[in-house]
């Protein structure tokens, strides 16, 4: 029988009970598990030089320059006056040394205890950052190391600018501030002394940005704006400029001012302008009521054939247009009217022994249309109606019409014509 008092273990109890049967079974087992561990590192060794074996190469490969820059240390208040890079051999796995880059290796020169202006050559030691990667042989192994004493100078900051800001954009330079205005540059004598300006680079192409604000490295040029390798302190700068939008650009569409009217029974078909638009430059604030700019009026009284003109552009106070004028093509088309007609058709193909019962009208309606003046002209003779009676019987039947007229009209009518036909004895 369980206690009344009896309580399951905590989960800190059962954790413990555990670990003491792990540890018991350690030890009580103890070289099969080592047995096992090994056999599992040697197995992956095994298939790791088979599948990715390790090998040697030369980085960067002898037809590159070399790459790995070397470091002076220990050089105190001195700089060197040149710098050098090396190649390295390397042995590690295949994968890995596919995938190698001159940031993957530090390779460094101790130029402790020497004298100023003396060349020296010194051993350069080269430590890769990757592991699994090691150094074989460093090329050269030796480097000339003249130190010398750096000279500084003082000089402000320039905004060298390039590209052009947009039409109607200007800089205002007095708004204009480069922060820091003045930094520190030294390095090799002659570098320093060559130095003309130290520039901030700024590319104001299409910048409309009020204030314009960019932030980037500096670059030391000489006279000929040449860059100089030196040292600036501080490295980065941040220019300010004022940009004020003294006019403002937009291209408005030509609208074309008719006068008159066409001749009696025309109107206007199209109008073309060439250009169609144009641009606008002025006050912002003229601009922004404008919707279109208008030619001068073109008088269109009377007219039917075809006008093609050149007009000036009517001026707009305090606005440039970038053209004078336009030329405008007026084309006009006759106003369609139409008109029925009764037409007498022409039978056609009668069958001997058959004539047409003049007892019951024949008469063909005919619908006209067209320029108002050609069918007000128009006759009834003018148009033709002809209905084929083959293959005709006795009686009333329905028999097909074709109609034709002038050129420059439509003419339309029912396709067929009710005609009522009688034998004729002999």
């Amino acid at each position: 029988m369980t206690p009344r008092n009896h309580r399951p273990p905590s989960r800190r109890q059962q954790a413990a009970q555990l670990i003491r049967g792990t540890s018991r079974s350690l030890r009580e087992h103890w070289p099969q598990a080592a047995f096992s561990l090994v056999a599992a590192f040697t197995i992956w060794f095994i298939v790791q030089d088979v599948e990715n074996p390790r090998a040697s190469v030369t980085f960067p490969d002898e037809s590159k320059p070399a790459s790995i820059v070397v470091t002076p240390e220990n050089a105190g208040r001195y700089i060197v006056r040149q710098n050098h890079s090396v190649r390295v051999i390397v042995e590690g796995r295949q994968d890995d040394l596919a995938a190698l880059a001159p940031t993957d290796f530090e390779a460094r020169v101790d130029v402790s205890g020497m004298q100023p202006g003396v060349e020296e050559f010194r051993r350069v030691r080269v430590t890769a950052r990757r592991s699994g990667i090691r150094i074989l042989q460093v090329i050269p192994s030796q480097v000339p190391i003249t130190l010398v004493e750096p000279a500084t100078r003082e000089l402000p900051v320039t905004i060298r600018r390039s590209g052009q800001l947009p039409t109607g954009f200007l800089e205002d330079e007095s708004g204009t501030t480069v922060e820091p205005a003045v930094v520190t540059i030294s390095g090799l004598p002659e570098r320093v002394e060559a130095v003309q300006s130290v520039d901030l680079d700024v590319n104001l192409s299409g910048v409309k940005d009020q204030p314009y604000i960019v932030t980037g490295e500096l670059v030391a040029r000489s006279a000929s704006g040449t860059v100089e390798t030196v040292t600036i302190e501080p490295a980065r700068a941040t220019a300010t400029i004022k940009i004020t939008q003294a006019f403002v650009q937009r291209t408005l569409p030509v609208r074309v001012d008719l006068a008159g009217a066409p001749a009696t029974g025309y109107r206007v078909a199209s109008i073309t302008v060439d250009p169609s638009s144009v641009n606008a430059s002025g006050e912002r604030a003229v601009l922004n009521d404008l919707t279109a700019v208008t030619t001068e009026k073109i008088d269109v009284t009377g007219a039917k054939a075809e006008l093609r003109l050149v007009r000036n552009l009517v001026a707009i106070p305090n606005v440039s247009l970038d053209r004078r004028n336009v030329t405008v093509t007026v084309r006009f088309e006759p106003i369609p009217v139409a008109a029925s007609l009764l037409v007498a058709p022409e039978l056609q193909n009668l069958p001997p022994g058959f004539v047409r019962d003049p007892s019951r009208p024949l008469a063909v309606e005919v619908t006209v249309s067209g320029p108002a003046d050609t069918v007000a002209a128009l006759k009834p003779t003018d148009i033709k109606a002809v209905v084929s009676l083959t293959g005709a019987v006795a009686g009333t039947a329905a028999y097909p019409v074709t109609v034709t007229g002038p050129s420059g009209l439509t003419i339309t009518a029912l396709p067929t014509v009710n005609v009522t036909l009688v034998q004729v004895t002999p």
